[in-house]
């Protein structure tokens, strides 16, 4: 049921001409506010840099959104924001012997997760987590086009057994 949600679009109730997250006639929209993640290692930095080269100026009609924030690998566009955080910290359900659900968009494995406001993906087989928060009122899915961004990286993902053999499991547990 998530599954049919992420991939199909959904329209806002409120009457808001701009709910699907374009600007208004008025000009740009100001900053959002947003947690930075974890000050990044080199190798995260290197990772998020590439992932940010990749990244969509406007995402679809959402148009771009300065954040407030002392990262530089945090993005967003639209209103409500989509907001993309690149470097984040491991999601707890990531355990060996989870039972967690994991999407596949465009060869990009995402975690997703509910907040009361948005709907929120963790890609789970690259080098570093990305996530994405997506406002439920949003009209547009942007996670394939962001999953394309986070693509960029190759999947790194070590055997889920603790052996060391062959994977026993889909969701990427162990990583390098």
């Amino acid at each position: 049921m998530l599954l049919a949600f992420i991939l199909s679009a959904h329209r806002s109730t409120s009457g808001d001409p701009n709910a699907d997250g374009s600007s208004s006639p008025s000009g740009p929209l100001p900053a959002v506010t947003v947690a930075a993640p974890p000050p990044p290692s080199d190798a995260t930095q290197a990772a998020c840099v590439q992932v940010f080269a990749k990244l969509p100026v406007q995402l679809g009609d959402l148009a771009p959104r300065r954040t407030d924030t002392d990262s530089s690998f945090v993005a967003a566009w639209g209103d409500p924001a989509v907001v993309l955080r690149c470097g984040v910290s491991r999601p707890a359900e990531l355990a060996p012997d989870s039972a967690a659900f994991i999407i596949n968009v465009d060869g990009v494995e995402w975690l997703p997760s509910q907040t009361k406001d948005a709907n929120v993906f963790v890609s789970t087989d690259r080098a570093v987590y990305v996530e994405v928060s997506v406002p439920k009122r949003i009209v547009v899915q942007p996670l394939p086009t962001l999953a394309d961004a986070v693509a960029v990286l190759p999947a790194v993902c070590l055997d889920q057994n603790l052996q060391g053999t062959v994977p026993t499991a889909k969701l990427c547990t162990r990583r390098p």
